[in-house]
């Protein structure tokens, strides 16, 4: 989502689920972007209609359709770029080069992942930047890591 918002203004989340809602909108929260994200829509898939997409062409662009309905929608609503939600339907659209919805780009989150990793990863050799240990990100006391390693 994050790199999303250096793409464009408004974002939409498309989701695999309506279950699955609520979580987005508590990470949307979380990161402080309800101004940014302006709605998160889901498909009514499972995991096994995944699974089906990822071998069989008819069964993909079932999947495919269904998606573009709802990323259509969040166009409607002024969304710019749209988020496949969930790591299947990242993994299954990353086949897709310059996959756009009515002009609105859909994110190869796979891609964004992988790229920001590598950054991270040069950022900490080149000035030692890294995660704050505050708050959230806080290192466990090292009684708790040896409660955790010796309960394996």
């Amino acid at each position: 989502m994050l790199y999303a918002c250096t793409l464009g203004r408004k974002i939409g989340l498309v989701t695999i689920n309506p279950v699955f809602i609520p979580w987005h909108e508590d990470q949307i929260t979380r990161y402080g972007l309800r101004e940014r994200v302006i709605s998160v829509r889901s498909l009514d898939t499972r995991v096994g209609d995944y699974m089906q997409a990822f071998e069989d062409t008819n069964a993909y662009e079932e999947v495919r359709a269904q998606f573009t309905r709802q990323a259509s929608a969040l166009v409607d609503l002024g969304a710019e770029i749209i988020i496949p939600a969930g790591g299947l339907p990242m993994l299954l659209f990353a086949r897709e080069k310059d996959f756009a919805v009515r002009g609105a780009t859909v994110l190869n989150g796979i891609n964004v992942v992988m790229k920001m990793t590598e950054m991270a990863v040069k950022l900490a050799r080149l000035d030692g930047t890294s995660v704050s240990r505050a708050s959230w990100y806080s290192k466990a006391s090292p009684e708790a890591i040896r409660e955790f390693l010796d309960d394996r």
